[in-house]
């Protein structure tokens, strides 16, 4: 039998942009998924979600921490 990896406890974070663009990220942190979001989209604006809609829309996207990693877990990032 395979030997298996010891899994490390991270993170899952969801980003949706304004042109519906949508993803997952896994990181140790936020501060981590919001550098790899930034070199995929380093134009874009992550907002705040209490921030206005109107503001979404000029380029922004929200990131958004899901849970903690878990090994066979189905995530639901976008539930609406």
């Amino acid at each position: 039998m395979a030997k298996r990896k010891k899994f490390h406890k991270g993170k899952i974070f969801a980003y949706e942009n304004s042109e519906g663009d949508k993803g997952i990220i896994c990181a140790m942190s936020y501060e981590e998924a919001v550098k790899l979001f930034y070199q995929k989209y380093p134009k874009r604006k992550i907002m705040d979600p209490l921030d206005r809609d109107s503001d979404y829309w000029e380029n922004g996207s929200y990131l958004f921490e899901v849970g903690t990693m878990k090994s066979n877990e189905l995530y639901c990032c976008f539930p609406w």
